[in-house]
């Protein structure tokens, strides 16, 4: 079976769709022991030149140019007509003028219910194309029952063409010696103090507005006057009005924004700190909040979305509308250690329930039911 898959996230976008193609890919590799070819579907040239996935049956495809309003219509297209596929594992959008099968994934619809979070033409693009691109494809892929549900209830799908791919951590989100990640973390960050952390894409639809004001709410409690709030993530379009609140509420000398960190610094964080904090209004999975899980550190997340089912009893969970509720949360965290070493505890074990293995296996499954 000839398999083609979009992965032009690579190298362009350090986010969880990212995150799910690499580590999909590569589990594909140590699942698959069957004699299929794969096309790796790239529009970073950077990434193309290397060996994204180390196993000769995965060879990468240059797209050029990379622009979506060239690349959907006209490149990809072209590219399946000069190196045909059997199946197509494409990203929200199947180009048109494609004759083999295609599988799709979606990891948001939220672009629907809350227009404000995106920009203007970004959301113009997802909602003229994506639900047509959802009817068409022979399966769809999704990261949670909640997203499924969704999109079920949204565009009056068939349950039976949503199929759910849960996201794993990579290997390296282990709980670490806790010492040993303070002195690190303290050493080439500066965090001398304990601290709060927020890890994720500093966008609107994340709330890192609401985790300023629920610090300020838990700064009230003399006995928390010590501790630092560390966000962690790109300064995307959402950057400049959490900045602003940051100096309204006059938190300059208590916050540490220290923008995108490696995958190898991260657990460090996780393990490091308290709390971890991730009350995002809209969430179809929160990969951020599993690997926090997978490092031991208490998490306070969302009652939305996704996230009670990811999660599943390993956090306590908070209206994200409510700062007091968050900051209440957390104080429960800090005031008792065995909730915090039981939420550690429970977190850990529910992390280990999910795995890249599984998730490519049963894309795989997939595969092979939709060209068959």
């Amino acid at each position: 079976m000839r398999i083609g898959i979009d992965a032009h996230y690579l190298g362009n976008q350090k986010t969880g769709n990212e995150t799910y193609t690499l580590n999909l890919m590569r589990a594909l590799a140590r699942v698959d022991s069957g004699h299929n070819d794969y096309s790796i579907y790239l529009t970073n040239p950077e990434v193309a030149a290397q060996q994204v996935v180390a196993d000769p049956r995965f060879q990468n495809r240059l797209l050029k140019p990379s622009a979506a309003m060239l690349r959907i219509p006209l490149v990809f297209p072209c590219e399946l007509l000069r190196r045909p596929v059997d199946i197509l594992h494409a990203q929200y959008f199947i180009p048109p003028f494609v004759s083999c099968k295609t599988v799709l994934t979606v990891h948001d619809i939220s672009f629907e219910d809350r227009p404000e979070l995106f920009r203007p033409l970004h959301r113009f693009s997802l909602r003229s194309l994506v639900p047509g691109s959802i009817r068409r494809a022979e399966k769809v892929f999704v990261v949670s029952e909640w997203l499924k549900q969704s999109i079920v209830e949204r565009y009056e799908i068939s349950p039976e063409k949503i199929v759910v791919t849960h996201l794993a951590t990579s290997q390296n989100f282990l709980r670490q010696d806790v010492e040993s990640a303070r002195a690190y973390t303290a050493a080439n960050f500066g965090l001398t103090e304990p601290f709060l952390l927020y890890v994720g894409n500093i966008v609107p639809g994340k709330n890192v507005e609401g985790i300023l004001k629920a610090f300020v709410c838990l700064r009230r409690n003399t006995s928390m006057h010590d501790k630092k709030l560390v966000i962690v993530g790109p300064k995307l379009w959402g950057w400049p009005a959490v900045c602003s609140l940051i100096e309204k509420l006059k938190l300059q000398d208590h916050v540490l924004c220290t923008g995108y960190v490696s995958q190898e610094d991260l657990p460090k964080f996780y393990t490091a700190c308290d709390v971890f904090l991730f009350p995002s209004f809209s969430e179809t999975f929160g990969l951020p909040v599993l690997e926090a899980m997978s490092c031991g550190a208490p998490v306070v997340a969302s009652s939305r979305g996704a996230l009670p089912e990811i999660t599943d009893g390993a956090a306590l969970l908070v209206n994200p509308e409510e700062p007091e509720e968050i900051a209440a949360a957390v104080y429960q965290i800090l005031n008792d250690p065995r909730v915090g070493s039981d939420l550690a505890r429970k977190g850990i074990e529910r992390s280990r329930t999910f795995s890249w293995e599984a998730t490519a296996a049963k894309t795989l499954a997939v595969y092979n039911e939709v060209v068959m």
